[in-house]
């Protein structure tokens, strides 16, 4: 079987899609091994070839797309929240250029673990066709499968969880540091409304190591290491940047600088998981859809971004650890193996 992975992310610098991306790969290791797989980037193809030389790394350009698309058996969407517009129309318009590639090729898509940022974004133009054209989505939650399947009542909606489960399973982060507090802040190009009020809040937990982590390795406004060099210089000085990214290391030696804390508060989604394989009290930022949900299916309290310190101190005294999400792994590898039965049936 040969397989175009579509999203094109992968390489921007963001370990939460290499986390999917590597939970993905496992389950087709035992589910169809041989399988082959390609993908076309426009960021370096070096660090992903060492990373994941199992995919043949492609040059984005339509050229390279089209011929792709013709000689795979399925084009395959992996995680990440592909419908999303608010920023640009970056994403939509990559996968309705896919999408014709295939419907020229007569070749299926298909999405696996993905996730809605916000309701609205299912009304872009072009998103009803693009959905319609699956043969199959399977998501990361059951919020995003419901608003799926309203905007495409005629293709098959499946929930189920992220992909990252499924490395998490079999690779956990680092056990949570007692006496740590690490915080994922993210804002997507925005600002942080509560910040000085949340941060407030954890400088009234108990004394202790303060990391400030860093998931997206590149100072994109409003991610991470922008928001931590816009801190005034006595609260930065306070927090520690952790940046574990290795370009083109293995997964494995990047995961293991992740500063896995006693609490995590996180406004990135994969960090949120990351913390309840690694055992830490959850606090989520809830910035979005995506981020209530999973706050949601893990159990574990949303902060409003402009919440006051007396609310996020409530919030902070609230979070718990999590059961360990051995069910979302579970549904995850179902998920994965229902793709497969879909992709190498007859006729295909």
């Amino acid at each position: 079987m040969r397989l175009h992975l579509g999203h094109h992310f992968y390489g921007a610098g963001n370990l939460g899609d290499d986390f999917m991306l590597a939970g993905f790969l496992a389950a087709l290791r035992q589910l169809a091994p041989g399988t082959r797989f390609t993908c076309a980037v426009p960021f370096e193809r070096a660090p992903l070839a060492a990373r994941f030389p199992e995919i043949e790394w492609l040059p984005y350009s339509a050229e390279a797309r089209r011929a792709a698309i013709a000689d795979c058996d399925a084009w395959v969407g992996l995680g990440g929240s592909p419908f999303q517009s608010a920023q640009s129309r970056w994403f939509i318009d990559h996968l309705i250029e896919d999408a014709a590639f295939c419907a020229a090729a007569g070749k299926p898509m298909d999405y696996l673990g993905v996730g809605v940022q916000t309701a609205a974004e299912l009304q872009a133009p072009g998103l009803a066709a693009l959905v319609g054209q699956a043969r199959g989505i399977w998501t990361r939650d059951a919020a995003a499968a419901e608003r799926l399947a309203a905007a495409a009542p005629a293709t098959p909606v499946r929930a189920a969880a992220d992909l990252a489960h499924l490395w998490f399973r079999a690779n956990p982060p680092p056990p949570a540091a007692p006496g740590r507090a690490t915080l994922v802040a993210n804002f997507d190009y925005g600002t942080w409304p509560g910040r000085d009020a949340c941060l407030a809040a954890v400088a009234a937990l108990p004394p202790g190591e303060r990391c400030w982590l860093a998931q997206e390795a590149r100072p994109l406004p409003g991610a991470e290491i922008a928001l931590h060099a816009a801190l005034p210089a006595a609260e930065r000085a306070r927090w520690q940047l952790v940046t574990p990214e290795i370009a083109g290391a293995p997964l494995a030696t990047v995961q293991a600088r992740w500063p896995s804390g006693e609490m995590l508060v996180t406004a990135r989604f994969h960090a949120a998981l990351a913390g309840a394989w690694s055992g830490s009290r959850i606090l989520v930022l809830a910035t979005n859809e995506k981020l209530r949900a999973v706050a949601c299916d893990l159990a574990v309290p949303a902060l409003a971004p402009d919440a006051d310190r007396a609310t996020a101190e409530r919030a902070l005294a609230d979070a718990v650890v999590p059961a360990k999400p051995l069910a979302a792994a579970a549904a995850a590898w179902s998920a994965c193996a229902e793709f497969v039965r879909s992709a190498v049936a007859p006729g295909r």
